[in-house]
């Protein structure tokens, strides 16, 4: 599982602290009140309004497998999720009611979800290891606006998903069963049957104990300064510990509290056809990128002898979900929920964009590269601002950019690329590329032939960034970007109407995770409710300054580029 020496940091760090005064009130009290028992049961009546699915080219067989298929991400075993209660109550951990408190969408039962998990999270059966619960592509990248009563779904749109607090409850949870007998009885009768012999219930004991040991870790490897909150995570230092600290096996290549460059979900219409394929356009393949991601999201990986990697990421079902991105279109503006679009205003605004805008948000057609040696173009994005001159927070960009480690085992390979300073560290960069695609080369070797493996790289030759690429943000095409609050790839920005203000001029505090959609400004409300969390402008990684592009303008003019944005 992980270093007996790195468990005791993780069990002095804040967020385990947290976790475990969570359980701790649960015990503290005693058993939980006959009246929790009513959650169980209550939780299942609640039915909500139905959702409005806008028309994004998909078919409801196609969404259903979207939101279900694994991409071989491990957090617990499957049935563990199915029998966990919370820390500070009997009410299921996975109830509707629970997941969605931490910003999570629950739908009605489906053929491929009997099980009525929240939307992206999946059961993955692997041949050895059994049935887990995994996180897939649509946990993050499903949005939901709220207005007037109505859910409006926004496939493809960020997802509320508060990650932090959903490790921290499941922590906290498998700290409470382990630690209350009452808890432990009814967990294990799920699990291993009420009638399983002192011995299994022993066994399901320990392991659980593993578990919660391994949760603690890894929470406390991964944590920022300040809360990352709905809709973000420090995606790239989460991908980078799960490589350089926990499979090479090299603790002090992650330092406490260092993940402080969150990145907001990104959109996913459009993507399968960018030339790079990540915010700061480090990444050319797909199959690479997403091999990336699910590493950070619980894939489960070692480091063989002979230096290859075993992972349990899924490259063909990963293909499978960048194919089905393919045919999602951005979400058109539903006039009949939202109000009908002003169309004289918006042709104001659409001259103000093409004045101000469009030299780097491009508009159909896309700019396309010249074909590559299979004749294949990509859409191209403008990726040429640098940092100084876009002024928005750096820390994301330049702490992927810069950050060293030691490879430990893999320093030999490191050495043979080049990229082994005198330090005997390599670039984290470096070692990540090593990692995918070790992973994808192995995974390409068990094609039957070269046109099958090219159509699992989607006809994309190799190709590495450069540093300048490195260190900015691209600005992608802005269709559908109505519905993609809060703004700047750090989501520090409230609303549309914001970031066309002055950055001195913005929210320096505001509420996120409250759905309720303001038609008017392009945004969320700011107001707290029991599921947003705060996020403060003023902490590292967190800036909402810059992209002080088109701030001159006058509010009728604000309020006219608005109202074209809405066509997008």
């Amino acid at each position: 599982m992980f270093p007996a020496g790195e468990l005791m940091k993780a069990a002095l760090s804040k967020p385990f602290v947290q976790a475990l005064a969570c359980a701790s009130l649960a015990l503290a009290v005693g058993c939980v009140p006959e009246a929790d028992d009513l959650l169980v049961s209550e939780d299942e009546k609640t039915l909500e309004t139905p959702d409005v699915f806008l028309d994004q080219g998909w078919s409801d067989e196609t969404r259903d497998a979207f939101y279900s298929t694994t991409q071989g991400s491990r957090m617990i075993p499957y049935a563990w999720f199915l029998a966990l209660e919370r820390a500070d109550s009997r009410q299921a951990f996975k109830a509707a009611s629970n997941m969605r408190r931490m910003g999570y969408i629950v739908d009605e039962h489906s053929p491929l979800n009997p099980d009525r998990l929240p939307v992206g999270f999946a059961k993955d059966v692997h041949p050895v290891r059994g049935a887990s619960l995994g996180l897939t592509c649509a946990g993050c990248h499903t949005g939901q606006i709220e207005f007037e009563g109505q859910r409006i779904r926004i496939d493809g749109g960020q997802s509320m998903g508060d990650l932090e607090q959903f490790q921290n409850g499941l922590l906290a949870s498998l700290q409470a069963t382990y630690a209350d007998a009452g808890k432990f009885s009814r967990f294990a009768d799920q699990v291993v049957g009420n009638n399983a012999s002192t011995a299994q219930r022993d066994a399901l004991r320990a392991e659980l104990l593993q578990y919660r040991d391994w949760w603690a870790a890894r929470i406390a490897r991964s944590a920022g300064q300040s809360a990352h909150g709905p809709s973000r995570t420090d995606a790239f230092t989460i991908i980078a510990n799960e490589v350089v600290c926990q499979m090479i096996g090299v603790p002090a290549n992650c330092t406490p509290g260092s993940a402080n460059g969150p990145t907001q979900y990104p959109f996913l219409w459009d993507t399968p056809d960018f030339e790079w394929v990540q915010y700061n356009s480090s990444v050319h393949s797909p199959l690479g990128r997403n091999v990336g991601e699910v590493t950070g999201v619980f894939a489960e990986m070692s480091l063989r002898p002979n230096l290859s990697v075993e992972s349990t990421a899924n490259p063909t079902n990963l293909h499978l979900l960048e194919e089905m991105l393919k045919s999602l279109r951005a979400p058109a503006w539903p006039a009949d929920i939202l109000g009908e679009i002003d169309q004289d205003l918006a042709a104001e605004g659409e001259a103000i964009f093409a004045e101000r805008c469009i030299s780097c948000h491009t508009e159909d057609p896309q700019p396309r590269s010249a074909p590559n040696a299979f004749g294949v173009t990509f859409a191209q994005t403008n990726f040429s601002t640098p940092l100084s001159v876009l002024g928005t927070d750096p820390v994301a960009a330049v702490t992927f950019a810069t950050r060293r480690a030691n490879p430990g085992a893999l320093a030999p390979v490191m050495s043979a690329l080049g990229v082994l300073g005198p330090d005997g560290k390599a670039p984290v960069a470096a070692i990540l590329s090593y990692n995918g695609s070790s992973i994808i080369q192995q995974f390409l070797a068990t094609l039957p032939d070269n046109l099958t493996r090219l159509t699992y790289l989607g006809f994309r030759q190799s190709r590495s960034p450069t540093t300048a690429q490195l260190l900015t943000y691209k600005a992608r095409p802005l269709d559908g970007v109505a519905f993609t609050a809060p703004f700047l790839h750090n989501g520090s920005v409230a609303s549309m109407y914001e970031l066309l203000l002055p950055a001195s001029q913005r929210l320096d505090e505001f509420h996120v995770g409250n759905l309720e959609y303001d038609p008017v400004h392009l945004g969320y409300s700011t107001e707290r409710t029991s599921k947003t969390v705060l996020l403060d402008t003023a902490l590292l990684g967190n800036s909402n300054a810059g992209h002080e592009f088109g701030t001159d303008l006058s509010d009728d003019q604000r309020y006219a580029l608005i109202e074209y944005i809405k066509t997008l």
